[in-house]
């Protein structure tokens, strides 16, 4: 089998390409689509709200006993939000694994003998993904109902599918994801939302338009310390905002080349703190419950040397970190996840720059992942 990787042709990657040591981030394609990343989010809730496919999924997933929810790399993790929030909403099994695991090993996935239908959540930013297109085609094959989660309307996943939800302004050139995850991480927490008949989650997810300049904010905070060179960089993030904190890691990974650790907080205790020192960063999303301990292992670090960045819905008490940024005080922790990854964006492109890298062609990776027979 040979794995093919397929990019916009002005974003097409090269091995190892320096960037432009002239080239800011401002004229990098890929923060100039995240930096639009409120603009559609707001497309996606009024397509979660307003759309034929929207309510037929809606009906799916309210008749489910069992949702499984699955992507590959980003897409992986959105889904792990998702099925994160649903079951704290929905008080319903939903559960979040990556496509290779339903085509190579669907029995650890699918729960035999599980109350009512097993839906299975596809997301994909292309829609052309292999494994995606396969996923969709084995799971109709073996009876579970299918809802494809993607940018292009026109895909061959959406055609697949029973039902295709689709991020009208999520579409993106750039080889990383940036708008696509938020506003469909939006789409479906919205519908999760109606299923789970919670108006509050509803209303805040609503307001998110409203909430886009505290993500600027803290993208602004994320290009000022993307201008040092961190030695390492630890992602900190608990609860429905683990997996956020796993998209803020790979977005590191893919752009810096910098060493990162992502950990749950308390987890980090356990082992992983050993790494800090002077010249590393630890960036904190924190918010819900848990909060006053999360912040207590952020005190720990900054203890140790290392410099620390929370993100955070209040102010937190205690010794300042190092770096404060405030996202979503009021709502719910759940509905302020799609405002979390622009600041990532900021600080992965900057840092990127930094380090004489050009994040919109980062090594070894192109668009779409397509997998040829061998």
């Amino acid at each position: 089998m040979t794995i093919r990787h397929t990019s916009d042709p002005a974003t097409d990657p090269t091995t190892g390409a320096q960037a432009d040591p002239a080239r800011s981030i401002d004229q990098l394609v890929g923060w100039q689509e995240s930096s639009t990343t409120g603009a559609a989010i707001e497309a996606a809730l009024e397509a979660a709200r307003g759309t034929d496919a929207a309510a037929a999924a809606g009906r799916i997933l309210a008749g489910a006993g069992r949702v499984v929810v699955t992507g590959a790399g980003s897409s992986y993790y959105l889904a792990q939000a998702v099925a994160a929030v649903a079951r704290e909403t929905t008080r319903r099994p939903h559960v979040a694994a990556p496509l290779s695991e339903l085509l190579l090993r669907p029995e650890g996935v699918l729960l035999a003998g599980a109350p009512g239908s097993q839906p299975v959540v596809v997301i994909s930013r292309s829609g052309s993904t292999s494994e995606a297109v396969r996923v969709v085609d084995e799971m109709r094959r073996r009876g579970h109902p299918t809802i494809a989660v993607t940018c292009r309307a026109v895909s061959p996943m959406a055609r697949l599918a029973d039902v295709s939800l689709v991020s009208p302004a999520g579409d993106e050139a750039a080889i990383v994801m940036t708008r696509s995850f938020a506003s469909m991480l939006a789409l479906l927490l919205r519908v999760v939302a109606d299923v789970a008949s919670d108006p509050e989650l509803a209303a805040d997810l609503d307001a998110l338009p409203t909430r886009w300049p505290e993500a600027r904010a803290a993208a602004d905070v994320g290009r000022r310390l993307g201008s040092v060179d961190w030695s390492r960089i630890v992602i900190l993030g608990g609860g429905n905002a683990q997996p956020i904190a796993v998209e803020w890691g790979l977005k590191l990974t893919e752009t810096t080349q910098v060493p990162i650790t992502v950990c749950e907080p308390l987890e980090f205790r356990h082992g992983p703190i050993s790494v800090c020192e002077p010249g590393m960063l630890v960036v904190a999303l924190v918010g819900g419950p848990g909060v006053a301990d999360e912040l207590r292992v952020v005190g720990e670090a900054a203890a140790l040397g290392a410099s620390t960045w929370v993100i955070a819905q209040e102010a937190p008490d205690g010794p300042p970190p190092t770096e404060v940024s405030l996202i979503g005080p009021g709502i719910r922790s759940a509905a302020r996840l799609p405002l979390l990854v622009h600041p990532a964006h900021a600080l992965a492109f900057s840092l990127a720059a930094t380090r004489g890298l050009d994040a919109d062609r980062p090594r070894h990776l192109g668009q779409v992942v397509i997998l040829d027979p061998a």
